[in-house]
């Protein structure tokens, strides 16, 4: 009975720890930590994710990285890169620009991998492939598209019953939206602008 249950124990660990992980992605037998996979997708879009609406900022911090709820991660990854915030921070924080990760799953033979991403910043969204090439990832464009109502129901989604606070990035983003010059202060209590959308 004990030797069963322990064997239940080993078996749910092991998928728990399945599941806390994209991976390290082994392609092409060359692997990859989460870090270099990741930070090659930034690297893609480093100039327009490191864009601030609030014209008083110039700090050049690291991009912003959120994964969506399919990508479930133990802890946070660690990079030189990129920040990599939960949904919730990046939400407290009223962060305007950064990249979304939706999916990222590996082709059967485990060659490449495709990456769903979202740039609302600046409308952005599509499929990425990543496979290696002398020991070095490659980022190709599979599927780009671009719509200023699908970034609209992007923030929609992530600032749904938020209240928006003066001087944040979304502040200056919903401005920048409403054509009110590049103001701080925010133009409802709500981001009804965003969440009309968001559904």
């Amino acid at each position: 009975m004990t030797m069963h249950f322990k064997t239940h124990q080993l078996i749910a660990a092991l998928l728990l720890c399945t599941a806390s992980s994209v991976w390290a992605l082994e392609l092409q037998n060359q692997n990859f930590s989460d870090d270099e996979i990741f930070s090659a997708v930034v690297n893609r879009f480093k100039k327009s994710l490191q864009h601030r609406f609030n014209p008083a900022t110039t700090d050049e911090r690291k991009p912003l990285l959120v994964l969506g709820p399919a990508l479930k991660f133990g802890k946070k990854i660690q990079s030189q890169s990129f920040t990599h915030l939960t949904q919730q921070e990046l939400v407290a924080q009223q962060q305007a620009v950064f990249i979304l990760i939706e999916k990222a799953r590996p082709d059967p033979e485990r060659i490449e991998l495709y990456v769903d991403y979202d740039i609302p910043s600046n409308a952005s969204f599509g499929v990425l492939k990543v496979y290696p090439k002398d020991g070095v990832l490659v980022v190709e464009s599979l599927d780009s598209f671009r719509s200023s109502s699908g970034a609209r129901a992007t923030y929609g989604k992530l600032y749904k019953g938020v209240d928006c606070r003066d001087n944040t990035e979304m502040a200056y983003r919903w401005n920048y939206y409403e054509r009110n010059g590049s103001g701080g202060r925010c133009p409802e209590k709500m981001f009804t602008e965003f969440t009309d959308y968001g559904g």
